[in-house]
């Protein structure tokens, strides 16, 4: 606290100053940098570290340095949920070594580790649901959470997106019996982005767009899940407006790199994965494609349209073996390679069977243009 102290002195802001910016009473300011109370409130330190550490970088620093002094149980459960939507993932992990001799937080510690082996890609799909299904999880409304957006996470990542619904529905109404303000509102707010991507797929795409849209109009700073709002955005006008998509897709971009995302985060590389569809697809500045940083399904789809076919057929058996799963955009990417109308066909199926009718219009839109050649 002596460092926020020292800051404020350094920008000339009284704590008056201080509570008409962040709204935080200056009793509680003067209290916490005077020691009078043991540990500030992690939802008021946050406001006050955002005025005064302007530079991401350092901000960040403070945060964690404060992060790894918090004891009290409250202040820890915070702690986890915000890091969890900046992506400081390994200060999740460096907080549950630290406390995970209290008994009180391994209920919370237990689904939080498991969030993170998605999140820095240790484990994620069917293998993440084999873990979970072994686990007995607490009744707590927000380990309930936590437990159902984890699943509902691992369906969209083996293609299931007619599977996310309930686990969706569950995640709502757990979310209204979490009693602190703060914790709710960071889970609701990674609640609210995967339930706009539902809408996504069963194109609802003004829907779609609201709630994105009003993600980006919260207050909270939750970086990484601002900038898959307006990836979503960017997803929605993929089928009807190919600059709109690519716009808000760079924007995406920009929005983790100007909050210090790593260029080798997951979050990254599936964005720069949905931009360079939309070229691939579109058959659009091809040039601009970011191939070190893209699947490599998209890596074959692009060589198989564009480049050796023979080759890109070959990658993608590969990665059928590799992977052990058989993606209704792998089927398309091979199909449209091969100008396979049956192929694609049952690729469609295969995007409404799963719930993806969004993504279903890539294919129907080759499809319509292969038939009329055929006559």
């Amino acid at each position: 606290m002596k460092r926020i102290k020292k800051q404020a002195d350094r920008r000339e802001l009284t704590f008056p100053d201080i509570e008409r910016k962040t709204g935080v009473d200056r009793v509680v300011i003067t209290d916490a940098v005077s020691g009078k109370t043991s540990e500030m409130k992690f939802d008021k330190f946050l406001p006050v570290a955002s005025i005064l550490f302007e530079d991401m970088e350092e901000r960040k620093g403070i945060l964690s340095e404060f992060i790894m002094l918090c004891s009290g149980d409250l202040n820890i459960r915070k702690a986890l949920c915000y890091c969890q939507g900046i992506g400081e993932y390994e200060v999740i992990d460096k907080l549950i070594e630290k406390h995970q001799g209290n008994s009180h937080l391994k209920k919370y510690f237990k689904i939080y580790k498991l969030f993170n082996y998605r999140s820095q890609n240790v484990k994620r799909g069917q293998a993440l649901i084999d873990d979970m299904d072994k686990v007995m999880f607490a009744n707590d409304p927000e380990v309930q959470v936590l437990v159902n957006m984890l699943y509902s996470f691992s369906m969209y990542d083996i293609f299931n997106y007619r599977a996310m619904l309930p686990y969706s529905d569950k995640v709502e109404k757990n979310l209204i019996t979490i009693k602190n303000a703060f914790i709710q509102s960071c889970h609701e707010i990674h609640y609210n982005v995967r339930s706009a991507y539902i809408n996504l797929f069963n194109e609802d795409l003004e829907t779609c767009r609201i709630k994105c849209d009003a993600i980006l109009k919260s207050e909270l700073e939750a970086p990484i899940v601002k900038a898959t709002a307006l990836c979503g955005i960017g997803e929605s006008y993929l089928f009807t407006n190919v600059l709109k998509a690519e716009k808000y897709l760079l924007q995406s971009l920009k929005y983790l790199d100007e909050n210090g995302i790593s260029k080798d985060s997951r979050k990254y590389k599936s964005f720069q994965s949905t931009l360079a569809f939309l070229y691939i697809d579109n058959g659009f500045n091809l040039d601009k494609i970011d191939f070190t940083s893209i699947d490599l399904s998209e890596v074959a789809y692009y060589e198989g349209l564009y480049g050796n076919k023979e080759k890109a057929l070959k990658m993608f058996e590969e990665l059928t073996k590799e992977r052990k799963l058989d993606s209704p955009f792998t089927m398309y990417y091979i199909s449209r390679i091969n100008n396979d109308i049956l192929g694609l066909r049952e690729a469609l199926k295969r995007f409404e069977r799963v719930g993806n009718y969004h993504y279903a219009n890539a294919v129907k839109r080759v499809l319509a243009s292969l038939e009329k050649k055929v006559g």
